[in-house]
């Protein structure tokens, strides 16, 4: 297989959304602390082994080797691997701001356990002609699908491998907006309760094909709390309508509850910006550029410091020499993410990323204070470290991350 294609698939779950689904709760992550720590008491596992992708919190489904091959598992394998890795585990701790009852070992260690790997089949079983209720979910309608209109730090990634699919629905959201449209027809049954959104997408051909969908989206069982896709503006559902929109497409699906399975190991974050908005990838590969050639690379798709084309970005499956993704850096191995324009500060050049997690942002070598981009009419105010948006230096960014590509 092409090295490029194995690279170029980044599959990094959201391991904060994990312990939301574990803890029953939503958490304002940037609010705490040490928001790591608490991380690492709701799932009881050592903050180290938590973002590190050879083991299977960060990547559940899909096994890395020490030289970065990647083996895709069925959801039973991955399933036993998990409880393997977690049988290990001592006595779970939970923070006690959290005020989590109820949970003892082994109950929240089936949930983690259910949480990280959905079922429903292999995925390169692309067909799905049944509907797909995965195991202690139920589908819902969470809210309306816009408040105003798609914004950069919108999207969140849950507890799915698809943050290829996350980070280019950020960069779209952030550089044409317009192009994420709320085309609606009435429902079948004639209720406006149930408004069904046709939504297209690009293939490599760029041919547009259509897929429509209701706002049903799949939420845990009895606390409707997210477990996929969400938006930070807890009223609004564009984001989980997308996601669900897109494992529509990707397994041509003909009922309105397609599985996710197919999208949840990973992807192309580049083809998934095409899939969005169309148009020609160019790929940017680090290792084989100068620093000055992928700044210069960055800014001729900005304007204004201002991203007008979608970028992305994303990281080796192992460590290059001399760098660690860990939680001194906040880097994470195998991971997608949003590039949102640069900056120029101190004589020194940054790439202005977003991780769609959310939240962890990079700490090595970045930025802090607001970042000031030119949007069309005027300047924008984005407060660097927080929502999972970081400026990190230029050269970097050309250590630690594998690639980079725009659309247009």
């Amino acid at each position: 297989m092409d090295n490029k294609k194995v690279e170029n698939n980044a599959y990094a779950i959201n391991p904060f959304a994990l312990a939301e689904t574990v803890a029953g709760k939503s958490i304002n992550w940037d609010s705490l602390e040490k928001p790591e720590e608490t991380l690492s008491q709701i799932l009881n596992v050592p903050i180290d082994e938590i973002f590190d992708a050879r083991l299977p919190i960060l990547v559940p489904q899909v096994e890395l080797q020490e030289d970065g091959k990647a083996t895709e598992l069925t959801p039973k394998a991955a399933t036993e691997r998990i409880e393997r890795f977690l049988a290990k585990k001592p006595q779970l701790k939970f923070e006690k701001e959290l005020r989590i009852k109820g949970l003892n070992i082994e109950s929240a260690k089936q949930r983690i356990s259910v949480a990280l790997v959905p079922d429903g089949g292999k995925a390169d079983n692309v067909a799905s002609p049944q509907p797909w209720y995965p195991s202690g979910m139920v589908w819902a309608d969470k809210g309306d699908y816009f408040e105003d209109v798609p914004e950069v730090s919108d999207p969140i990634q849950g507890g799915l491998g698809d943050c290829y699919f996350v980070a280019a629905l950020s960069s779209v959201a952030w550089s044409r907006p317009y192009a994420i449209a709320n085309i609606l027809r009435p429902s079948s049954y004639d209720n406006e309760e149930n408004p069904i959104h046709r939504i297209g997408f690009y293939d490599a051909n760029n041919k547009l094909t259509y897929v429509e969908v209701t706002e049903h989206v799949p939420v845990i069982s009895g606390t409707l709390d997210w477990k996929y896709a969400r938006s930070l503006d807890a009223r609004e559902i564009w984001p989980a309508v997308m996601e669900k929109a897109y494992a529509k497409w990707r397994t041509a699906a003909e009922n309105d509850r397609p599985n996710y399975t197919i999208i949840g190991t990973g992807g192309d974050p580049a083809v998934a910006c095409r899939a969005l908005v169309g148009g020609t990838i160019s790929y940017n590969y680090n290792s084989q550029k100068t620093t000055d050639e992928i700044v210069k690379f960055v800014r001729s798709n900005c304007r204004s410091k201002f991203a007008f084309n979608p970028m992305v970005a994303w990281t080796y499956s192992v460590a290059p020499a001399g760098c660690k993704y860990d939680s001194t850096t906040g880097v994470v191995a195998r991971h997608a993410y949003s590039i949102l324009g640069w900056e120029y500060a101190n004589g020194t050049t940054y790439v202005v990323l977003r991780n769609p997690w959310g939240t962890y942002g990079a700490t090595i070598d970045t930025l802090s204070g607001t970042w000031q981009p030119y949007q069309t009419s005027y300047y924008a105010n984005v407060p660097l470290n927080r929502n999972g948006i970081f400026a990190m230096k230029a050269s970097t960014f050309k250590k630690y991350f594998y690639a980079c590509a725009v659309v247009k």
